[in-house]
């Protein structure tokens, strides 16, 4: 009754009513996390039907590149496990060839995971002072993962001249697969490498071009 009586007397005064909306009654804005909630933004703000197309082609092409890196990071140490678990005992000419790869295999799956765990934790938190925040567990992989490649160089490349394939008796006998495999995933390594500091190299060089032009 007395909120009826205060909304009559606002109203006989010319004024609004008074609002009874708490602030945690107010709707949160929209999310657009989703891919969903991505293309519908786009709708939003694009400029007509054409711009729409483009931005959406960009969204899904990212979504589907983000999907191909992912597989790739999993894939690529399941692959090194089950490698080196079946042919464990099949190279006499340097018995860590299949511990390497069991190793950095299990290790790369658990950082990955990791990573991938940590960029949804911090993106939920986004905006918030909770925020996790350092390197984590994930750092102190890393660090193991740099020293174990390196050690992987070692029993790899340095069996490269010695090993054979054709008997299994000798001591210098070596399974052509997991040889094959574990010396092709340490030099696709350098392969990449190689090409990303090529490009970080061309990047800087246009850099230094079009800003002194600017």
């Amino acid at each position: 009754m007395a909120s009826e009586g205060a909304e009559m007397k606002a109203a006989e005064a010319g004024a609004a009513p008074p609002s009874y909306v708490g602030p945690n009654d107010v709707a949160p804005p929209p999310s657009y996390d989703s891919l969903f909630g991505k293309l519908k933004q786009a709708k939003e703000e694009s400029d007509g039907n054409v711009d729409f197309v483009k931005t959406c082609c960009g969204i899904l092409v990212g979504s589907v590149a983000c999907s191909i890196c992912l597989g790739i990071f999993l894939a690529i140490p399941i692959a090194m496990i089950a490698v080196g678990a079946t042919y464990l005992r099949d190279c006499p000419a340097e018995k860590m060839i299949p511990i390497y790869l069991i190793v950095a295999g299990v290790f790369n799956l658990l950082s990955n995971i990791l990573m991938i765990i940590r960029g949804r934790v911090n993106k939920r938190k986004e905006g918030e002072e909770e925020k996790q925040s350092g390197a984590g567990p994930e750092q102190l992989i890393n660090c193991f993962l740099v020293a174990w490649f390196i050690a992987g160089n070692v029993w790899v490349y340095r069996t490269c001249d010695d090993w054979q394939s054709s008997n299994s008796i000798l001591d210098n006998y070596c399974n052509p697969t997991l040889y094959y495999f574990s010396f092709w995933i340490i030099t696709s390594t350098y392969i990449v490498l190689g090409v990303l500091l090529v490009i970080s190299f061309a990047l800087c060089i246009c850099t230094c071009i079009f800003g002194k032009k600017e």
